[in-house]
Parts: structure tokens; C-alpha cells; sequence
């Protein structure tokens, strides 16, 4: 299970692999891009009104969630 509290993204669960994104604007992208595991990336939607998630947390790691521009997802997409 995955929810947001507060300023953290919170994953119920133990994790290997445990990233975060989110573009810098969120008003035109209000969404956070999360890695879990090996599994599928997830687009988590961020409510107009509540806080911009700084962090994520498992049950036995944390990491803070990465700002990524449109020309780093541009240049990323066009290296594979």
C-alpha cells in the first residue's frame, strides 16, 4: 500500500529499490513518479491543495524525492 502523509510518500513495505520524481512544476505535472523494487514505476496524483511530498519512506529505507526537469526525462527517453 502506498499513500501520501504530509510531506512523505509512505510505502508499507520493505524495499530493495526506492526512488522518487517529480517535475519541477507541479501545476502542470502534479504527479510524483515512484520506483519500488523491480516493479512497474507508479504516478502517484498530487491534490491541488495538499502538500508537495519532499520524501519517501518504506519500512526500511528513505530517500528524498528528486526534481527532474522535462529535458532530463526528454534526454533519457532518447538514450534508449
Amino acid at each position: 500500500m502506498i499513500e501520501i502523509q504530509g510531506d512523505t510518500v509512505v510505502v508499507d513495505k520493505e524495499t530493495t529499490r526506492l526512488e522518487g520524481f517529480r517535475m519541477e512544476d507541479t501545476a502542470k505535472a502534479p504527479v510524483i513518479i515512484l520506483f519500488v523494487n523491480d516493479d512497474e514505476p507508479q504516478m502517484l496524483p498530487l491534490d491541488k491543495e495538499s502538500t508537495v511530498p519532499v520524501r519517501v519512506k518504506s519500512k526500511n529505507s528513505e530517500a528524498e524525492i528528486q526534481l527532474i526537469s522535462y529535458e532530463e526525462i526528454k534526454a533519457t527517453l532518447t538514450a534508449r
